[in-house]
């Protein structure tokens, strides 16, 4: 399944009458100009007319015209995200082809903390699995000032993912004799 196969899935909630896009088109409009760092709908029709019909040309996708600010503005309104982001978690979570594939798992961490309202220090940060090959991010895990272990955050999406035939590459902090023992 690819993500324009994944978007198809969501439901679309307007009615018949003075639909010009189908739900999925605009979702693959949004997704990409959130991409771009196209964010908002005034943004996203910008994307749309500058890039429009270059986009429905690449993916063949037959448009008759390209989606206004006004038409992202209405899709944004009725979205259920909850429908969005399960039919894009279901497209992430396929199953990967790996063929002595080489992952780089690394953890990232912003660099000025979060306070929040009782004055309490919290850093937002994740670690991911990249694969080379394919050149994608295949998982991510959110690091939590609970934890505040990037090595906890690895563990656990080895031991999700249950990844075989793949050579990883870690930083130096996971050359630890228990760390090695978890995968």
């Amino acid at each position: 399944m690819n993500l324009i196969e994944a978007l198809q899935t969501v439901p679309d909630y307007r009615s018949a009458r003075g639909k010009r896009h189908p739900l999925w088109i605009l979702l693959v409009f949004i997704v990409m100009g959130n991409l771009a760092g196209y964010h908002g709908d005034r943004p996203l029709g910008e994307f749309a007319t500058r890039y429009g019909w270059q986009i429905a040309h690449r993916l063949q996708i037959e448009i008759n015209a390209v989606p206004s600010f006004s038409t992202f503005r209405r899709a944004h309104l009725g979205l259920n995200f909850t429908a969005l982001s399960d039919a894009f978690a279901q497209w992430m979570h396929q199953p990967i082809a790996v063929d002595e594939e080489m992952d780089a798992i690394d953890g990232k961490r912003i660099r000025q903390p979060l306070v929040d309202d009782e004055g309490k220090t919290r850093f937002v940060g994740l670690v991911s699995i990249f694969a080379h090959t394919q050149g994608i991010t295949v998982d991510l895990a959110p690091l939590t000032t609970a934890d505040n272990s990037e090595s906890k955050g690895v563990q656990y999406l080895l031991e999700t993912l249950q990844l075989t035939g793949v050579v990883f590459s870690l930083d130096a902090l996971h050359a630890q004799k228990n760390a090695v023992a978890h995968c």
